[in-house]
């Protein structure tokens, strides 16, 4: 690259015209007294002095390196929240007049023979700007930090309207001086080298994807290179400086935040352990969420890749701080890594296209590990001790790598299981009651079986009924308490067999003998069964009439018209009806959720599995409860939560009616992560 040989003069030139137009227009608003205009121009001109004398320029890194640990950390809050908000107006400076300082950049690489030069590290670039109004709060007697972000404000319009104007002035000075631009293929695009996300299959496009379209929407007329194409994102990317720079702040405000968080119990024991009465309150109480970053406060160009990847996380931050179904534990812990989310999504962006991601499965571990928790569950309790433990070593790695998430999901992933286990090891105790039910289901569908073998619904509506109701309870009663092989059971079920064998016209005389020696047996048991039923004297009465009436009959081969109710197939078939209980031992409740007549239903196929979480509606009450069995006969589930405690016994039947009304939901799924993408983009659309 050929260099003027008065490039000294010309430099020079350019500086006393920038200043004096700077110093004109800080003058005309009147904003500003004469020694803090002064103080502007003069921060601005050292700045300026120190870009164009410095023959070259790493990254912030290399830069940052002689800085110390201890000087790092003993940064004020004020001068952090200071220096975020003029990062945040060098960033909107760089936005108003981005075309007009891209011709300035290209004729400084040329001028100052420098093709690696920076654009950040433009000498009238908008960041000497900021160096100047520091030097302005010493000479404006702004002390408090109110006073100096005020200052800020009154000069951010001013400074948007005019400095485009300074710039293509500065532009027209160096042309005029003979120095042309630099080639544009040397350094990329007038904002910056574009990106364009891969090409994504329509149905693998996710709510992350369309937020960051969306947000790339709004800001796409704020940069030249942002182009949205076939549905592919194509945004501006920050200089290396600028991202070195911003990665440098986001881990100084980290250290930041530790070091307030970690404040009372770095250095010394605990306290609300000494004195628990004193901190009795407060311990039962998370750290309150801190609020999500955006770029604009971080200062980065909201229409850069970075600035999208950093307005994308605040949302997904927002969106989960806002959910109130989520405990306020599980909140504090993602707001606690929303910095180091903002740098894994810096740094790698397939975070926003890789479903299997570390970093969201890390998320969505967290979300999972505190699925049916209490709202309030203190900080102090055992599960989130663990999942803080977790959160903290991501925090404090040295790398935001994949490696480093995938091996916190594994951890997670141990600790869900533990939680799981210990669940289920809870729920045993309600296995017996549950068995219990089971056993009922059996014993219904061999009666069931009994009774379809025998055609008890061809018979008159009177017997019907009383073999449907009556009978069935007691043949229930026997099963479940003495079992399909006892001879309790094999004498009423065959007693109901020899009744109706008895109702049968043209048996032989062989068949009526045999018929006759086992109904007395048959009489006698029926005769003590409805006295078991507690049926009134006076049905059992009409009852026993009714049989001998049928007996008559067959022996004559000549009906006797039934009385009572027609014989239809409705009043043959109950009607369904939800059926609330409890069943009790010791101390152990096992709600029930059932229908009426259970085994008149058809095989309902399982829509959870084990380990699910359900939230879904209990005696018109929400309840969150982990699947812990399912029956492989009748898909009857025990769900349980120990925190309530509560366990629940639900009819497949009813859980699919309830899944499919939307009165019941599986939790978990998809993850938090997914989740909190879909609220953002519902969000960022109204």
């Amino acid at each position: 690259m050929s260099i003027a040989p008065d490039r000294f003069e010309v430099a020079r030139d350019c500086r006393a015209r920038y200043l004096q137009r700077l110093d004109l227009l800080l003058r005309s608003a009147g904003l500003l007294s004469e020694m803090a205009c002064r103080a502007v121009v003069d921060g601005i001109g050292k700045h300026y002095d120190e870009l164009v004398s410095r023959p070259s320029r790493g990254g912030f890194r290399e830069e940052a390196r002689g800085l110390t640990s201890s000087r790092i950390t003993l940064v004020g809050d004020d001068e952090l929240e200071l220096g975020i908000r003029l990062d945040n107006l060098t960033g909107r400076l760089f936005e108003g007049a981005a075309t007009d300082l891209w011709h300035t950049y290209l004729r400084f690489i040329t001028l100052l023979a420098r093709p690696e030069l920076q654009k950040a590290d433009n000498p009238v670039g908008p960041r000497g700007i900021s160096e100047g109004l520091r030097a302005m709060f010493k000479a404006a007697d702004a002390h408090t930090l109110d006073q100096q972000l005020d200052l800020v404000d009154r000069l951010e319009d001013l400074l948007l309207d005019g400095l485009p104007a300074i710039y293509r002035e500065i532009n027209d000075c160096l042309g005029q001086a003979g120095v042309a631009p630099a080639q544009a293929s040397i350094v990329g695009s007038p904002e910056a080298p574009t990106k364009t996300a891969p090409p994504r299959p329509a149905e693998t496009r996710d709510a992350l994807v369309a937020l960051q379209e969306d947000l790339l929407a709004r800001t796409g007329d704020l940069a030249g290179g942002v182009t949205i194409s076939g549905g592919d994102i194509g945004v501006a990317l920050l200089s290396q400086a600028a991202i070195d720079n911003l990665l440098f702040r986001l881990d100084d405000l980290e250290r930041t935040v530790s070091g307030q968080r970690d404040f009372l119990t770095s250095s010394s024991p605990d306290l609300s352990s000494l004195l628990p009465e004193l901190f009795e309150d407060t311990r039962a109480k998370p750290a309150k969420p801190a609020r999500p970053l955006n770029s604009r406060e971080l200062g980065i160009p909201s229409a850069t890749a970075e600035g999208l990847a950093i307005d994308s996380v605040a949302m997904l931050c927002d969106a989960i701080l806002a959910d109130p179904n989520l405990p306020d534990a599980l909140k504090a812990m993602i707001s606690s890594l929303q910095i180091t989310l903002i740098k894994v999504a810096i740094k790698d962006h397939s975070l926003f296209t890789d479903p299997a991601h570390p970093c969201r499965q890390v998320i969505d571990r967290l979300g999972l590990a505190l699925l049916g928790a209490p709202l309030d569950i203190p900080p102090q309790h055992p599960l989130c001790t663990q999942l803080t433990a977790v959160a903290s070593t991501l925090r404090t790695a040295p790398s935001g790598g994949r490696a480093v998430f995938a091996e916190a999901a594994g951890r997670l992933d141990a600790i869900i299981a533990e939680r799981s286990a210990r669940i289920d090891s809870e729920a045993a105790a309600y296995l017996s009651l549950f068995a219990r039910l089971e056993q009922r289901d059996q014993a219904l569908v061999a009666i069931d079986g009994l009774f379809d073998r025998l055609a008890i619904d061809q018979e008159p509506p009177e017997i019907f009924h009383f073999l449907e109701t009556a009978w069935r309870n007691l043949l229930e009663q026997i099963w479940l308490k003495e079992g399909p092989d006892s001879i309790a059971w094999q004498d009423h079920a065959g007693a109901a067999h020899t009744l109706l064998s008895s109702f049968q016209p043209g048996l032989d005389s062989e068949a009526r003998k045999a018929l006759a020696s086992r109904l007395p047996h048959a009489l006698k048991i029926l005769t003590d069964g409805m006295e078991r039923s507690n049926l009134p004297a006076a049905e059992r009465t009409r009852l026993l009439d009714l049989f001998f009436s049928r007996q008559r009959d067959a022996l004559r081969r000549n009906p006797v018209p039934a009385t009572g109710e027609a014989v239809t197939p409705a009043n043959r078939r109950p009607s369904q009806r939800v059926a609330t209980g409890t069943l009790k031992y010791g101390n152990l409740t096992l709600h029930t959720l059932d229908f009426t007549q259970p085994h008149k239903l058809p095989p309902s196929p399982a829509r959870c599995a084990p380990g699910d979480w359900l939230e879904l509606t209990v005696a018109g009450q929400r309840q969150v409860l982990r699947l812990c069995r399912q029956s492989a006969d009748s898909g009857r589930s025990l769900l349980f939560n120990p925190e309530l405690p509560f366990a629940l016994s639900i009819h497949p039947h009813l859980l699919a009616q309830q899944l499919g009304a939307g009165e019941a939901s599986r939790l978990g799924v998809p993850g938090l992560f997914e989740t909190a993408a879909m609220e953002a983009l519902r969000e960022s659309r109204r």
